[in-house]
């Protein structure tokens, strides 16, 4: 792994905005222009962040709202002139364009209104406006994509709240009213569809948009070995943008698992040194497998995270997933574990460096921290994949 790559051929890491505003709840002022970024549920200002730095001050960017489905998806809705750069957006797992909105009263099964909330739905989705606009956009986030007269499409339905139908009436109002249409000759299949929407019912919004990315933004192709409970990529993107990339980034992964963490910084940008290392083997060789030759200088190490063959004020950047002691270690191991790490990462971390760190240990963390006196800058609740979670923000001192 020492082979190195002249860093003029990395990109220059987007500068990620320090903080941005959380918009104000209430309904969304729908229009043309308007986009949905999602991710796991926690990480949706993450990934804004990322989209006003790669769009720009010219990019026409505003945040509008954020909404959460719960334990699936964190969304933020934006309007944008241009989209063209989100392509190569790390931290989102999907990027869709919003055809559709409408807001409702909160209902339930004793309401006068129950049964109407479909066929509103059926009325908002045959006259939605911005299909058109959006098959452009998706030609140009995925070129190659289909947009002729005659489409064959999917829907993808989720729910939260309380509602008077299932989802599967929903499905099925969302592809009756599709098929109604008369913009195109469109078709209801499962799989090959030229087009895909999420229909998404929350307890007092419907939100239809149209898909523009295709898989390899959620699903990235150089996860070429996997491990059961390897962090997804767009988490270990989100934390890697919280640590602020910049050129001179030395950075660690004591914990590094099949490498993702340290492969999606990578691709945030310019760095000086990766440095990661495990104490598990085959977690090794999952990670020089999909690090392959391209990520360079990276190195990898077998080692105990609790005694690093590091010296003092070694990196500048910390960014971990610490084992959650369910599909690896136990909680009585994090006992032991964690205070002994924590020293450790300080210890070799130069001063003022960020720590990202995130763990499902939530109790454990706060405890250490209380004992310890260590005060982190912020701490983000997480969902992955249904689990709770939280990523903690610390500056070394």
């Amino acid at each position: 792994m020492n082979d190195r790559a002249p860093i003029a051929r990395r990109k220059r890491a987007p500068t990620p905005p320090r903080r941005l505003p959380i918009p104000a709840g209430g309904a969304i002022r729908f229009g043309p222009k308007l986009y949905l970024a999602q991710t796991q549920p926690g990480l949706e200002g993450i990934a804004w962040s990322e989209i006003a730095a790669r769009l720009g001050e010219h990019g026409g960017a505003r945040e509008l709202a954020r909404r959460t489905v719960a334990d699936r998806a964190g969304l933020t809705i934006f309007h944008a002139e241009r989209i063209d750069p989100l392509g190569a957006m790390r931290c989102a797992e999907d990027l869709l364009a919003l055809v559709a909105y409408r807001r409702f009263a909160p209902a339930s099964a004793e309401s006068p209104r129950a049964g109407a909330t479909l066929e509103r739905v059926r009325a908002v989705v045959r006259d939605a406006r911005f299909i058109e606009d959006a098959l452009e956009a998706r030609a140009r986030i995925a070129p190659g994509s289909r947009a002729g007269r005659k489409m064959r499409f999917r829907v993808v339905t989720r729910m939260t709240g309380e509602h008077e139908f299932r989802r599967l009436d929903l499905k099925r109002m969302v592809e009756t009213a599709i098929g109604e249409r008369g913009d195109h000759s469109w078709r209801a299949v499962e799989e090959d569809a030229d087009a895909e929407f999420w229909a998404t019912m929350l307890p007092d919004e419907f939100i239809l948009a149209l898909r523009l990315s295709d898989d390899r933004m959620r699903h990235r192709d150089y996860k070429a070995a996997h491990l059961p409970g390897s962090l997804r990529p767009s988490v270990a993107a989100a934390m890697a943008w919280l640590s602020h990339p910049a050129d001179d980034d030395v950075m660690l992964d004591p914990f590094c698992g099949a490498g993702t963490i340290l492969i999606e910084r990578a691709h945030l940008g310019r760095y000086a040194r990766l440095i990661g290392g495990d104490r598990d083997e085959a977690a090794l060789a999952a990670a020089r497998e999909n690090i392959g030759p391209r990520h360079q200088p990276l190195e990898l190490h077998h080692w105990d995270a609790a005694a690093l063959p590091l010296g003092r004020a070694a990196v500048n950047k910390v960014v971990t997933n610490l084992p959650w002691g369910r599909r690896h270690g136990t909680h009585e191991e994090n006992l032991r574990l964690y205070p002994r790490a924590i020293a450790e990462l300080r210890r070799v971390a130069a001063p003022g460096a960020p720590l990202v760190i995130l763990t499902g240990e939530i109790r454990l963390m706060a405890d250490l921290m209380r004992r310890e006196r260590i005060r982190p800058e912020r701490i983000m609740r997480v969902s992955i994949l249904g689990a709770p979670a939280a990523i903690h923000v610390f500056r070394n001192v």
